[in-house]
């Protein structure tokens, strides 16, 4: 559960970003200005609401959820789970069960690093703009992601962006098996002050918590 929480919560905020320069078009060069400007941040705070939904079992899912990020380090607050990461060390708590368990973190494990939120995409997409439209005081731009990867799970990512303040609204992943992953952000917010002891986790504030260490 809790890879799939940091992968899913990673599709969500990736900000698409390219290594080399490209000729680009402008669904690219809309992209690569948004990444500059979040990886100017040296810290963000993110309300979202995602929901998970199958149209071929009928079935749909809806969490709340929350998350905060300084560098390399991240607090994730979503389905009854908090997962505290200070880039070195997981704690990974089910507040269900009043559990915690504690594992060293190894983000080369993975193809995705949550702590690279803002520069994975480019590496091995492609985009194109699908439609504009304006709301309220906002522009805003619809893009279809389509990964080269033909192996990957998911087969393709809408993302909407408000083109006038540069920032991510919404990102859809869509799976070969029908599922799709939805992340609307409610609210977000930048270059808020963090003490890293928000990004360690402190039993002494979860009393009877019971401690599974798997390091």
């Amino acid at each position: 559960m809790k890879k799939i929480l940091l992968i899913c919560l990673t599709l969500f905020l990736m900000i698409p970003a390219y290594a080399q320069k490209s000729k680009g078009n402008d669904a690219e060069k809309l992209m690569d200005r948004i990444s500059k400007r979040y990886k100017e941040f040296k810290s963000i705070k993110a309300d979202f609401v995602y929901t998970i939904e199958n149209k071929q079992q009928k079935s749909q899912e809806k969490q709340v959820g929350h998350i905060l990020i300084k560098g390399n380090k991240f607090t994730l607050d979503i389905a009854n789970q908090l997962i505290i990461c200070d880039n070195k060390t997981i704690w990974t708590y089910s507040r269900e069960v009043n559990e915690v368990q504690v594992s060293d973190y190894s983000p080369k494990e993975g193809a995705i690093r949550l702590d690279d939120i803002f520069t994975m995409y480019g590496r091995g997409f492609m985009y194109k703009i699908i439609d504009n439209k304006k709301e309220a005081n906002k522009e805003l731009v619809f893009l279809e992601l389509t990964p080269k990867d033909k192996k990957k799970k998911y087969f393709k990512l809408k993302v909407t962006v408000d083109k006038t303040n540069q920032t991510v609204l919404s990102t859809q992943v869509f799976e070969k098996n029908g599922t799709i992953h939805t992340y609307n952000v409610t609210n977000q917010v930048p270059n808020l002050k963090f003490e890293d002891k928000k990004f360690v986790f402190d039993p002494k504030k979860y009393p009877g918590v019971e401690v599974i260490d798997l390091r």
